[in-house]
């Protein structure tokens, strides 16, 4: 039973930590929010998931490569209102 909690535990916070970005991405092409965040910060984070799903790849680990997959997508898609503007 633990297994399956833990499974599900895993899955939903990849949900919540990939989503974290969302509000400020809608935002941003929104309108609502004139307010990009620092590119250093999109930037480590962007290399950060881009050597964690490297690594998951190698493991094959589903969950991770998922996660980090999704979350270098959103990554990129944030550097690239940043850099070439909302």
């Amino acid at each position: 039973m633990f297994g399956k909690l833990a499974e599900f535990a895993g899955w939903f916070g990849m949900v919540l930590i990939q989503g974290a970005t969302l509000p400020t991405t809608i935002g941003i092409l929104m309108g609502s929010n004139p307010r990009l965040p620092e590119v250093s910060l999109v930037l480590m984070v962007w290399g950060g998931l881009a050597l964690y799903f490297v690594r998951a790849v190698a493991k094959k680990d589903t969950l991770h490569i998922v996660s980090n997959g999704l979350g270098f997508f959103l990554q990129s898609s944030l550097l690239a209102l940043i850099v070439f503007g909302a």
